[in-house]
């Protein structure tokens, strides 16, 4: 390489070295490092057995396999009033990784918001169907103040770890559709017992796999004859 050309090459090479590509490149879906503790969760509860089953499986990766899942599934975040990260997806991925004691993981912007005062911060993620202000029961919607600063502070809801747990099992499909999992949770809601789902989990996942496929369910997400 000619001395011209080193010397034309020297910015860019600084710039590599002082930040990650991904802080270089321009557009939403750069990908960076955050705390876990500095996300702000869009909701109010999560299906914890689906927390812990992420947890196991974590478990049983070496550091390298778990950094390349976290940089392969980031959470994706807005950027809200006073710099806050809120996520807008992957809550379970967020609690799971806290709960075994990762700091750090990786996170892309969907949108910066950044400049919006409260009022209308919350306006804009409900038009953009970013925010499930429902609690642990599906009562709501529920103030936003209500909703955890962290995603340690989120409830359980077992009704979203048997929807889950259908989707799996073949229930019905994964979809885009804003909350499917949550909708589908308020579907079993009459049909299950908190306490049949924490003594008979799997019996409750096979049953409800079957009521999934009824036609009182085809109005659902993912619905699958």
């Amino acid at each position: 390489m000619t001395e011209k050309k080193i010397n034309s090459c020297l910015p860019i090479l600084l710039l590599s070295a002082l930040f990650p590509v991904s802080a270089l490149a321009g557009g939403q879906d750069q990908i960076f490092k955050c705390r876990i503790d500095q996300l702000h969760p869009t909701q109010l509860a999560v299906g914890m057995e689906e927390v812990r089953e992420k947890e196991r499986k974590f478990r049983k990766m070496d550091g390298i396999e778990l950094a390349q899942y976290e940089k392969d599934n980031p959470e994706p975040t807005v950027t809200g009033p006073g710099g806050t990260l809120y996520i807008i997806d992957h809550h379970h991925l967020a609690l799971a990784l806290s709960d075994i004691g990762v700091k750090k993981t990786y996170c892309t912007t969907a949108a910066d918001y950044s400049r919006l005062m409260a009022p209308a911060f919350w306006k804009k993620m409900e038009e953009q169907k970013w925010v499930y202000a429902y609690d642990e029961y599906g009562n709501g919607p529920r103030p936003y103040s209500e909703i955890p600063a962290t995603v340690t502070g989120l409830k359980d809801d077992p009704y979203r770890s048997l929807a889950g747990a259908v989707r799996i099992a073949g229930g019905y499909d994964k979809t885009d559709a804003p909350f499917a999992e949550f909708k589908w949770a308020d579907f079993f809601r009459n049909k299950f017992s908190r306490q049949d789902l924490n003594n008979n989990f799997d019996d409750c996942v096979k049953k409800a796999v079957e009521t999934a496929h009824s036609p009182e369910a085809s109005g659902l997400p993912g619905y699958l004859p």
